[in-house]
């Protein structure tokens, strides 16, 4: 084996077993929060149909095949289909066994890390700088939600399709072999594939391209194979969410700004990290805003500089250039309704590779004794470990044990403490109203009417099957008044609500106009048959369990259908 093959081996067995040893307490975690959505209670992923309609379906799949669930359906979703596709993998490979998957996102977190050392070799860096940058990537704090929370696999498979796509495009400058550019451009389309957060990859191309083209059409000739797979992925990505307008959140251009000057600020000091970040906080925080401020002010000057061609030093000029555009995808959301998280440690994997990339290469270009900059990485390294490894930790508990880990509930986001207080209601009811209450007091969150709404709605389904009335007539009532239309989740509540007070015919005449409403639609469905079972009409529940596991086979249904076929020996039996 030659020297620098040698070098290479134990430089990628150093990276496999750094990333092996940081993630490895995660796969001990369960199927957590969005995970169960996603994945182990996803009926389109289980149906068998899931590849006929796998380019034209929702991320996250359909909750049910009528009409009405369709357009619901649309209205909350976004386009990952390679995303949905690596999920439906892990369970034809390891059935429900949470660990499996858990292993396949730290594989692909570890071949995004060696696909990264090759990438920097390719563009120039040294074999030093190649390693310690890749090294850094692989235990950037950040990265624990992308890595130990299964759910956040999305940005690893985009990352994975887009880095290959930057190396392929690389290798195309260097030999003008028009196969790279294609193989490049369908990678581009892939990563679209996985999720849209590399959308605009084909504007960071085009620059480049027309840093090196002496004509402009040359330049939009090159750039050609990535619109056409920019415009294929709109085109599926339209056939699965429809023509639906987006919905403006309310969001700000300060608060724009004030996005982008957080992430900047943390990708330069990412410590003390809570586990979820708390968008309202965020918007308020003037320095955040002056940051974002100069950040734009200063990706503007790049781009004019870069089109006119008068950049001394390109690079630097463009790394700002393409960062920012990388962040953007993730900062732009913040403008839809339909985005259920404003910000997000997990949006920035892609951007963290180049920051840190950008960061190694200035600090060899600049400190003229090498021993000096490696010393500094390592340093970096230790204190990164150190922040990433006790959450890869708490990723690795159950459900339960890992929402009452949080330690300091007020620097989450709302939805994280939201599931805090859900959790902790059945095991300790003041301090989930202590949690609820502290929700209660931000009335100027942009998620807090949302969030109201979902805590009286558990509240009044805790209160109903604790058969405590008089309060769960106390939540129904606060709905009523904060909103005209009611979700799903009340009428069902309601109707056993009323079920348990002896007012069945009221309770049916709701599930039944429900059915009629949603007639395919699995929580429907599911929902309709717990209230037929309540009522103890287990052969209306039996066939609503049927039609439902028929169309939508969970894991759930199955369980329920077991215990009504109990439930039946056991009355037969009495």
């Amino acid at each position: 084996m030659k020297q620098p093959q040698r070098l290479n081996f134990v430089i990628l067995l150093v990276l496999i077993t750094v990333n092996l040893a940081v993630f490895l307490p995660s796969m001990d975690g369960d199927f957590l929060w969005d995970d169960k959505y996603f994945i182990s209670d996803n009926p389109y992923i289980l149906a068998p149909h899931f590849l006929q309609n796998l380019l034209v379906t929702p991320f996250g799949g359909l909750s049910g095949m009528d009409e009405n669930s369709i357009r619901l359906d649309r209205s909350r979703q976004f386009y990952r289909p390679f995303s949905s596709l690596s999920y439906w993998l892990d369970l034809k490979i390891w059935g429900f066994n949470p660990a499996g998957f858990h292993l396949t996102n730290i594989l692909l977190h570890m071949i995004n890390t060696i696909i990264l050392y090759f990438l920097l070799l390719n563009i120039g860096f040294s074999r030093m700088a190649s390693f310690l940058s890749s090294l850094l990537f692989s235990l950037f704090p950040f990265h624990f939600e992308n890595v130990s929370w299964i759910s956040g696999r999305t940005d690893l498979l985009s990352f994975l399709f887009a880095s290959l796509s930057v190396l392929f495009f690389i290798k195309f400058l260097k030999r003008k072999n028009y196969v790279l550019l294609a193989l490049s451009s369908c990678l581009y389309f892939f990563s679209l594939l996985s999720k849209e957060s590399n959308i605009f990859l084909i504007v960071i191309y085009f620059f480049i391209i027309y840093l090196r083209e002496p004509k402009f059409k040359d330049t939009v000739i090159l750039t050609t194979p990535y619109v056409l797979s920019f415009l294929v992925w709109l085109i599926l990505r339209s056939l699965a969410l429809g023509s639906r307008a987006i919905v403006y959140s309310g969001r700000t251009f300060i608060d724009f700004l004030s996005t982008i000057g957080f992430y900047f600020f943390r990708l330069v000091l990412p410590f003390n990290l809570s586990f979820t970040i708390d968008s309202y906080q965020v918007f308020q925080n003037t320095f955040y805003q002056i940051l974002g401020g100069i950040s734009t002010l200063l990706f503007f000057a790049s781009a004019i500089l870069i089109l006119i061609k008068k950049l001394k030093n390109p690079q630097n000029g463009l790394a700002l250039f393409s960062f920012y555009l990388l962040l953007l995808p993730s900062v732009v959301i913040i403008f839809f309704s339909s985005t259920v998280t404003f910000i997000a440690w997990r949006f920035l994997y892609l951007p963290s590779a180049l920051f840190l990339s950008y960061l190694v290469f200035i600090l060899f270009k600049k400190i003229k004794i090498k021993a000096i900059p490696i010393a500094v990485v390592a340093l970096l390294c230790a204190l990164y470990a150190g922040e990433i490894y006790p959450k890869n930790k708490v990723f690795g508990n159950n459900e339960t044990d890992f929402w009452l880990s949080f330690k300091n509930i007020e620097r989450e986001d709302l939805i994280a403490r939201f599931n805090i207080g859900v959790t902790y209601l059945p095991l300790d009811e003041n301090k989930a109203m202590n949690v609820f209450n502290h929700i209660f007091s931000q009335k100027e969150h942009p998620f807090y009417k949302k969030y109201e709404s979902k805590i009286y709605e558990d509240l009044a389904q805790y209160y109903t099957f604790k058969k405590d009335f008089e309060k769960a007539e106390k939540y129904f009532n606060k709905l009523r008044e904060i909103r005209r239309h009611q979700s799903q989740h009340y009428y069902f509540t309601y109707a056993n609500f009323l079920a348990f007070q002896d007012k069945i015919s009221d309770g049916e005449k709701i599930v039944t106009e429900m059915l009629d409403l949603f007639p395919e639609n699995h929580l429907v469905l599911f929902h309709s048959a717990i209230f037929y079972m309540l009522i103890e009409n287990y052969e209306k529940a039996s066939e609503l369990l049927e039609k439902d596991y028929r169309l939508f086979p969970t894991r759930e249904t199955l369980r329920f259908l077991k215990k009504l076929e109990e439930e039946k020996k056991n009355r037969l039996q009495t």
